[in-house]
């Protein structure tokens, strides 16, 4: 039943709490926290907006808001669409509209599903307003507290009663598709907890049943994740009419990515990739959210630049994975407040150096490869990038240039690091067999304690000794003269290699059945990928097998058609093109698949590339009056700190914190300002506290007692209208380099230099 229309001024007023007093903080509320308890401290804090192409989805709830209702249909179809953090922010939307309507709880809880503490908490708010809600909701709120209940309780079992409490709503609203679909979502999940799905077959009859009431519902989804490692294949059709299911949401394009890469079209899951990608960009740059912030963004990128490279597109593929790497980083610590447990792993710049590295060494693109390691790009960090694969690539790279001095420079380098390993080794197993004697040990324990010893050392010495090998080889093989005996001794043992490559050394060092044999099994093992057939067409045409050649020529044409043929690895194929008669320029354009559903423009979707957002600008002023703009640091970067006012203590303890590095800041050539909630007068009563009475900071403190300048950059909850903390990285050109906005104060100023020298660097280096 609904319940009496209110105003929606007069329901906002319900959810959110008076702006934040810099002058008076109480006790129970730490600025910038929620007055609703800590769940809402984490997650958006700004507004939602209704969002075109999130999906033809909807469950009545009851409220008091036509405007709720479709927020939360929205956050339903951003759920279909795995795209939480989204989905959390239209719940919200859906409370500060109307508290009082359960179902937005259940919503965040359901945004929050793989983190039970904020899980809990959400759903233990939607039970305390269950009375509100009709019974067919109660059904999905008890299911989902039940769940919560106890997250201590087997995880299993917990996950079997959630998908009887989903049965239960299916069964007793047989018209209710969104009861089915996330049933659906449910035993998909559950199949990756342990709870394995006996028949794929019977429960895609739940997902035909669904699709056939309405065959553009978001389920297209699960549909994929059902046959994805199973059989893609029987996901074709979901893989078509995905994307155009919920067009708004970046990984229900990305999603039929995964079917077209196991089926081996490259082209069709890199569309799909890219789609995804564009999509994410845009939505970032609309709404000021930093890259990575977003679900799945870094893993649809790199993925996308790996089936470029399988169809050969190496420009594109380097313009993405550089993109990737120029990105602003999240702040993530392994342990909080020690800047020295930054943990990088799977982010944007972690995947893109990877990628980039990969690229440039897959193509042969050793000058660039080079050029590239001296500088931030490709250095090592033994995070992404590992001192040990840093002096392979490079390696390598130098003796395929002709620089065969600089090329024995990181193989000796290597050598050292074994060498190193190789004595510490040694002399543990000798440590091992004298404690063993001492202590009496018979022959067999002694034994056993010399092998315990030696194992600690095997892997670090066996990912030494590979590489070694390798650069061996390459040194063997680029000698004014190859010394191809040498080489033929160490292919054998050789690694950790593409099996191209491998065919094209065994193939320089002169044994060609070797090569045939090996790139034929490349070929077998990257079907549909253009570099093992390149390498098979070489070597072919070598050795005198022309048919064989010109059949591998006709794979190789039927998957080229937007490869960058103008790079030297393909341009090498001019001349055998022309011999087997296909003439120079053979490639081909390709023919359209017809199963792919329906598929926009790309360019409609959003920009290939991200690209950070303009600052606003700004006009403030300090204790005394004087005015400070943003335009006046034209030219030149400036940390923006906003913070809460001289009423709260953390805010103080971060201004404290940034005081000792802005002389380091000043020297990287980044000016430093503070901006606060405080009025003009506010601030000056800040500084009566100091001996000198002015400002302690060596840095300006300006007033933004309107909070105008806190809304327009973000740092601000929209839902309980009250500022938050924010710290923002704004280049020479005005835009928003890296930000952090949070219910916390950002406490890591050394961290953040380094950061901000990189991303200047960047655009120094790229200029």
């Amino acid at each position: 039943m609904k319940r009496i229309q209110l105003s929606i001024s007069a329901a906002l007023l319900l959810f959110s709490f008076p702006v934040f007093s810099a002058e008076k903080e109480t006790d129970e509320i730490k600025a910038g926290h929620s007055s609703h308890g800590e769940v809402f401290n984490e997650g958006p804090r700004q507004a939602a907006v209704l969002i075109p192409g999130t999906g033809d989805v909807k469950m009545e709830v009851t409220t008091i808001s036509g405007e709720a209702q479709k927020f939360f249909n929205q956050g339903l179809g951003q759920l279909h669409g795995f795209w939480d953090f989204e989905a959390e922010r239209s719940f919200r939307q859906v409370a500060a509209i109307d508290p009082d309507c359960a179902m937005a709880y259940w919503g965040m809880a359901m945004a929050n599903f793989k983190n039970d503490t904020r899980g809990k908490g959400f759903i233990e708010k939607a039970s305390a307003l269950r009375d509100k809600a009709s019974p067919h909701e109660q059904m999905w709120i008890d299911g989902l507290a039940a769940y919560y209940k106890d997250p201590k309780l087997d995880l299993k079992k917990r996950l079997r009663e959630l998908v009887r409490s989903l049965e239960k709503i299916a069964a007793a609203h047989p018209d209710d598709i969104e009861a089915q679909a996330f049933l659906l979502k449910q035993i998909y999940y559950n199949n990756g907890k342990g709870l394995t799905i006996p028949s794929h077959f019977a429960i895609n009859l739940l997902a035909e049943k669904i699709l056939a009431s309405d065959p553009d519902h978001p389920a297209n989804h699960y549909q994929i994740h059902l046959w994805d490692k199973e059989k893609p294949a029987n996901a074709l059709k979901a893989a078509g009419n995905c994307g155009p299911a919920a067009p708004g949401i970046a990984h229900m394009w990305h999603m039929p990515g995964h079917i077209y890469s196991k089926l081996h079209r490259y082209t069709d899951a890199s569309w799909q990739q890219e789609a995804s990608a564009r999509i994410d960009h845009g939505h970032m740059i609309r709404f000021q959210i930093v890259p990575d912030r977003i679900h799945n963004f870094s893993h649809n990128n790199e993925w996308l630049i790996r089936n470029l490279n399988n169809t050969g597109e190496v420009n594109r593929s380097i313009e993405l994975a550089t993109n990737m790497v120029s990105l602003p980083r999240l702040a993530k610590f392994t342990k909080k407040g020690d800047e020295s447990t930054y943990e990088p792993k799977n982010s944007s710049w972690y995947y893109g150096r990877i990628r980039l590295r990969d690229t440039l060494v897959r193509f042969e693109l050793w000058e660039q490869l080079i050029s590239q390691s001296e500088n931030h790009l490709l250095k090592p960090d033994e995070k992404s990038i590992k001192e040990i694969d840093f002096h392979r690539f490079v390696g390598i790279a130098k003796f395929e240039t002709g620089n065969v001095d600089g090329g024995k420079s990181h193989l000796d380098k290597l050598q050292t690091l074994l060498a190193k390993e190789e004595t510490d080794r040694d002399k543990a197993v000798k440590d091992a067999e004298a404690k063993a004697k001492k202590a009496g040990k018979n022959e067999k324990d002694t034994k056993s304690a010399k092998a315990a010893a030696e194992k600690n050392f095997k892997t670090k010495i066996t990912s030494l000794e590979n590489p070694v090998k390798e650069l061996q080889v390459y040194a063997a093989l680029t000698k004014d003269q190859a010394d191809k005996e040498a080489a033929l001794k160490l292919l054998p043992d050789l690694k950790n290699l593409a099996k191209a490559r491998h065919a094209m050394l065994w193939h320089r060092a002169g044994n060609s059945e070797k090569a045939i044999e090996t790139v034929k099994s490349a070929v077998s093992s990257g079907d549909g990928e253009v570099l093992p057939l390149l390498a098979q067409i070489k070597i072919l045409h070598a050795n005198g097998k022309k048919d064989e050649a010109k059949a591998a020529f006709s794979s190789l044409q039927k998957i080229a058609h937007s490869a960058d043929v103008t790079l030297p690895v393909f341009a090498a194929l001019n001349p055998i093109a022309k011999d087997l008669g296909l003439g120079e320029k053979w490639q081909t354009p390709k023919t359209p698949a017809t199963d792919l559903g329906k598929r926009p423009p790309l360019d409609s979707l959003g920009p290939f590339r991200w690209s950070p957002p303009k600052a606003p600008n700004f006009e403030l002023s300090d204790s005394e009056g004087k005015v400070t703009t943003l335009s006046s640091f034209s030219g030149k970067p400036v940390l923006v700190i906003f913070y809460l006012g001289r009423g709260c203590p953390h805010c103080i303890e971060q201004l404290q914190d940034f005081a000792p590095a802005k002389e380091k800041y000043a020297k990287a050539g980044i000016e430093m300002i503070a901006i606060s909630t405080d009025s003009p007068d506010g601030l000056a009563k800040t500084f009566l506290k100091t001996e000198e009475k002015e400002n302690p900071y060596p840095f300006p403190l300006l007033s933004d007692q309107s909070l105008k300048t806190f809304k327009a950059y973000r740092a601000f909850d929209d839902f309980e209208d009250t500022p938050l903390h924010g710290t923002f990285l704004i280049d020479g050109q005005g835009q928003i380099r890296w930000q952090n906005i949070s219910f916390e104060p950002f406490m890591y100023p050394n961290w953040l230099l380094e950061e901000c020298q990189r991303l200047l660097d960047y655009d120094k280096s790229n200029s």
